[in-house]
C-alpha cells in the first residue's frame, strides 16, 4: 500500500524541532489559556510555564528518550514563545470568558490527541516517527 507523504516534512527527525515540538508548543498555548480563564498573572503563569518545560525536559531524561541538545533546548523555548502569542491572542480577540474558556477547552484536547499519537508512535516505534 502507498504512504501519503508526510505533511509536515519540515519537522526533522534529528533537529532542533521535530514532531514532539508540537505538543510542546501546544504545551504553551495550554498554559496561557489556563492563566487567562482562572486569571492568573501573567509572570507568575509564565515561571510556571517555563518550570514544567524544564521539569518535562528533566522526565524525558530520565525516561532515556535520546534527543540531542539543540532539541532539548527548543523543547523548552516553544511554549515560551506559544505562551506570549496566546497571552495576546486571548487578550486582543477572546476577551469575553466563555470564549476563553472554549478555546482552553479545543486547545487542551488538541494538545491531549497529539500528545496520545505521539506517545503510541513512540511505543509502536513508528520509524518515520522516532526517526
Amino acid at each position: 500500500m502507498k504512504r501519503f507523504p508526510n505533511p509536515l516534512f519540515f519537522l526533522k527527525k534529528k533537529g532542533p524541532i521535530d514532531f514532539w515540538s508540537i505538543p510542546h508548543f501546544l504545551s504553551g498555548a495550554v498554559s496561557a489559556l489556563f492563566a487567562a480563564v482562572f486569571s492568573i498573572s501573567f509572570g507568575v503563569a509564565f515561571l510556571s510555564t517555563f518550570v514544567l518545560a524544564i521539569l518535562w525536559e528533566l522526565f524525558e531524561k530520565k525516561e532515556r528518550i535520546r534527543e540531542n541538545i539543540r532539541n532539548r533546548i527548543a523543547d523548552i523555548i516553544l511554549p515560551l514563545i506559544a505562551f506570549p502569542a496566546t497571552s495576546l491572542f486571548v487578550q486582543k480577540v477572546a476577551t469575553e470568558q466563555e470564549r476563553r474558556i472554549a478555546l482552553l477547552a479545543t486547545v487542551s484536547v488538541l494538545f491531549l490527541y497529539v500528545n496520545l499519537a505521539a506517545w503510541r508512535a513512540r511505543s509502536e516505534h513508528d520509524r518515520d516517527f522516532t526517526g
